[in-house]
């Protein structure tokens, strides 16, 4: 016979130290997770910033078939211009070589600073001209490139000190009279010679093609176009990229920094920048005229159309005409 009353049931409810011991759970897979997308992370970040730091301190160098090449010394020579094979030693021991054109004792001189992986032949077309203009030239390999020793590049840190020990030499070897000097430098060369003109009262006269204005912002801005992130996402990947590089090399990335300096320099300088340059983009230049707060002369030259370090393809002539003006200006005849 059927109850009168209607049969119920009911689900058994969780105590409240068993809902707490539920959340435990989910809190830890949570946090499993949460800890193996960090290490993944870090993982991925230190394999990407290892070879980042090779490639930082230790760039594959190019142009040396120009270095060997017995071409370019007979164009010197078609053209009777003499050059002289020299090597001097740096602060550090470091042996350096190049070639010192040679107009006379008594002409002023003009130093040149090739850019990363690249080496005196470079600048050959800019010696050319300069030497037809009546100066003295003096090309060089910098640190870890060309014939040049050392192993690692440090855009300035340690190769300012290079190029007061390149002063220093060819003033002793060639008699130099004048003890001024101009600088002209292209890309790496050109942060160094800002750098430099920063540091040794000697230097009359800068100019400086595509420069960066600091290592730490040029690198970070080609991480982030090379991996096509925000520079806020990668910023672990550069900072362990800078560690890394920073004790192979001996030096500080941060420290390398021409518009941290650019107050202190005081002889004109003549920027140029290429507007199609998507690799040091032209603000580094704009910042940098902009911080020439004591430089007796500035100019920033803004080409059209030139590419990264490419400003002479695109402007010969002008090149030709502004290039010994501006030395003739501030280094005299």
């Amino acid at each position: 016979m059927a109850s009168p009353h209607p049969v119920t049931t009911t689900q058994p409810t969780a105590t409240p130290r068993e809902a707490t011991s539920s959340w435990g759970r989910w809190l830890k897979r949570l946090g499993l997770v949460a800890a193996g997308v960090t290490a993944g992370y870090v993982a991925a970040s230190v394999a990407i910033a290892i070879p980042l730091s090779v490639l930082l301190v230790s760039p594959r160098p190019k142009r040396r078939r120009h270095l060997e090449s017995m071409r370019l010394r007979d164009y010197l020579w078609a053209r009777r211009i003499p050059y002289r094979e020299t090597q001097f030693t740096s602060y550090d021991g470091t042996k350096l070589t190049g070639w010192f054109l040679d107009r006379g004792w008594w002409r002023p001189t003009v130093v040149g600073l090739h850019g990363v992986t690249g080496n005196r032949t470079s600048l050959i077309r800019f010696g050319v001209i300069l030497y037809d203009a009546g100066f003295n030239v003096f090309l060089f390999d910098g640190r870890a490139h060309g014939h040049s020793g050392g192993r690692f590049v440090t855009y300035g840190y340690h190769e300012v000190r290079d190029v007061s020990a390149a002063l220093d030499h060819i003033s002793k070897k060639f008699r130099l009279r004048d003890q001024h000097f101009g600088l002209v430098g292209i890309s790496m060369g050109a942060a160094i010679a800002l750098q430099t003109a920063a540091r040794d009262p000697r230097i009359a006269a800068v100019w400086a093609e595509s420069p960066f204005s600091s290592l730490q912002k040029i690198s970070r801005e080609y991480v982030a176009d090379v991996l096509h992130m925000p520079s806020t996402a990668i910023a672990p990947t550069t900072w362990m990229a800078e560690l890394i590089a920073n004790y192979r090399g001996n030096f500080s990335v941060s420290d390398v920094n021409p518009l941290a300096v650019a107050g202190r320099i005081t002889c004109p300088v003549q920027l140029v920048h290429g507007l199609a340059d998507d690799f040091v983009r032209p603000h580094h230049s704009q910042a940098i005229f902009e911080a020439l707060v004591n430089a007796r002369e500035k100019d920033l030259w803004l080409v059209e159309g030139a590419t990264h370090a490419r400003c002479y393809r695109a402007a010969m002539e002008e090149h030709q005409v502004r290039l010994p003006d501006f030395f003739r200006r501030h280094l005299g005849r």
